[in-house]
């Protein structure tokens, strides 16, 4: 009889354990899950400084010329609601998804440009405007045509003296 009370202790710790390990391997599962699934996309507008973190985390995702009209528009969006009130800009972009931030920012800077603003003046639109902030910050082929200088080589092609 004691052999047999100590069988069924040492199955029921078993049990026991393996309930324990299952229990935690689920908490371990919901614990680290959100780490690995986190992408979002949306602004998270609670304050100024949430957004421009949740801003950076949002356009990890987008392509090299969309994040440049993203921070563009981000910046210009800022600037524009900043002058309304000091909580204006947080809550503008609370909850927007980075296309949207870049819509607000048309429909702002269109509105701008159509009121005669002197800090949009140079703008024909939007388009205008991110076409000439896109070509000269990412120093495209189209804003370097206007130079009449080409580049220097780096190196002279021959070399007196030695054989080619």
């Amino acid at each position: 009889m004691g052999q047999s009370v100590a069988q069924k202790d040492s199955g029921l710790s078993s049990k026991a354990m393996r309930i324990l390990a299952a229990v935690m391997a689920v908490l371990a599962v919901i614990y680290f899950l959100p780490a690995f699934m986190s992408r979002t996309t949306e602004i998270n507008g609670v304050s100024k400084a949430a957004a421009y973190k949740s801003a950076m985390k949002a356009k990890r995702y987008l392509s090299t010329n969309d994040r440049v009209i993203f921070d563009t528009a981000f910046g210009l969006v800022d600037k524009i609601k900043s002058a309304e009130g000091p909580d204006a800009f947080a809550k503008a972009v609370d909850g927007l998804t980075p296309e949207e931030v870049i819509e607000l920012a048309r429909i702002e800077v269109n509105a701008k440009i159509a009121a005669g603003d002197p800090e949009f003046k140079q703008f024909a639109s939007w388009d205008d405007m991110i076409a000439k902030l896109v070509d000269t910050s990412l120093g495209s082929p189209r804003s370097r045509q206007g130079g009449a200088q080409s580049p220097a080589p780096l190196r002279q092609s021959e070399r007196p003296g030695r054989p080619q």
